[in-house]
């Protein structure tokens, strides 16, 4: 457990002095800043309010205010209101900043004053629709001093700051081979997290989905959050997926904590190529296919026959290209990939195939089968013209 800052009481009181209170721009412009923590923890949200106020009433005035973009710093915006009052501008702001870095940060600001008078806004807004007419004005950049954070570090090993749970269900614990398992996924609770992979792709399963859905919503609480992973698993043989656990820190609580998700065990059943194969569908075609073929070598021999014995010996016919038995099952396969009608014949077929080289294609049919994808089966076709 690492040791964190230890503020003594008239130092936290300097912090408090420096971060709050009227800092005067110049004679037209008050400006006030206010933050609900003076030395956040690294990640923790800070809110911070900004008041600006135009003290020369003699003047039409406008504010554009805005942090800087840091990498030492996160912010969002979850607040505005203004007070139109004649001559007297009064604008609050409030965001919601995450410090990104240990130590001193200093969050920077951009303030611009606009200055004009009544006479150009009542010319800006005499033109239609069709003829608007700009507001002349000066822009007038004001220096604004940056707010100084002092943000304690986090212990050891701590990967995420907030308060969140864990949650996760599968449909079942056991299946057949090739058909997936679905497990979803959730982190929800209140932090700044990105998206991130939960599960990464192993030797002894199949990995389909896992894109991460994230949800922000922002708020003086700060911010809540939703991370959603939605996965297909599947595999020939059973196989454990090992326990995964992240260390987080609640900054309120001051206090570390894990979200635990626990070693599975997935039971898969292993099958026949022709308990996979759909019988009804397929068992017809082959024995169409048997039955034509033996009519073709058939009438190929007859016809062999015949010419042979109608022949003069002192002619021979042309010699045809011979092919090995190897050969003609590989044409033979060619010509059943071709015909085959939908993504389920055509798995059917390679997996009665058994060939190490068809693993792509499979895996590709598989996703269109069992995760919804779309890939065309002429594409996949072609992945095949190789072999």
């Amino acid at each position: 457990m690492v040791m964190f800052f230890r503020w003594s009481g008239w130092y936290s009181l300097l912090l408090g002095v420096l971060l709050l209170g009227v800092l005067k721009g110049d004679d037209d412009l008050e400006y006030t800043f206010s933050i609900s923590k003076h030395s956040p923890y690294l990640n923790e949200a800070v809110v911070l309010e900004v008041n600006l106020t135009q003290k020369d009433p003699t003047k039409v005035m406008l504010f554009k205010f805005s942090p800087l973009k840091s990498e030492d710093y996160r912010f969002y915006q979850i607040g505005f209101s203004e007070e139109e009052g004649y001559h007297r501008l009064k604008q609050h702001y409030r965001y919601l900043l995450y410090p990104k870095r240990q130590g001193v940060v200093e969050v920077g600001f951009r303030l611009i004053k606009s200055i004009t008078d009544d006479e150009k806004v009542a010319y800006a807004i005499s033109g239609d629709r069709d003829n608007v007419k700009g507001l002349v004005k000066q822009d007038i950049p004001i220096a604004v001093k940056p707010l100084k954070l002092l943000v304690k570090p986090l212990p050891d090993g701590v990967e995420m700051v907030g308060q969140y749970r864990l949650d996760y269900r599968w449909d079942r614990n056991q299946t057949d081979a090739y058909v997936p398992v679905h497990l979803h996924v959730e982190l929800k609770g209140w932090g700044d997290l990105e998206s991130f992979a939960f599960l990464s792709e192993r030797s002894d399963y199949h990995l389909f989905g896992g894109v991460s859905k994230l949800e922000r919503f922002h708020s003086s609480k700060g911010t809540a959050l939703k991370i959603v992973w939605d996965y297909a698993l599947s595999a020939k043989e059973s196989f454990m997926l090992p326990k995964i656990e992240f260390q987080a820190f609640d900054p309120i609580k001051q206090e570390r904590y894990s979200l635990r998700f626990p070693a599975s065990q997935i039971v898969v059943h292993p099958v026949s190529v022709e308990e996979i194969l759909d019988h009804k569908e397929d068992t017809s075609l082959v024995e169409d296919n048997a039955f034509w073929s033996g009519v073709g070598w058939f009438f190929s021999y007859f016809l062999v026959f015949i010419a042979g014995y109608l022949t003069p010996r002192g002619w021979r016919m042309p010699r045809h290209k011979v092919y090995s038995t190897a050969q003609e099952e590989k044409i033979k396969l060619k010509q059943e990939i071709k015909k085959a009608k939908s993504h389920k014949a055509l798995l059917d077929l390679l997996l009665k195939a058994h060939r190490e080289e068809f693993n792509e294609a499979i895996e590709r049919l598989e996703m269109v089968l069992y995760r919804n994808q779309e890939i065309e089966l002429n594409r996949i076709k072609e992945m095949l013209d190789a072999y």
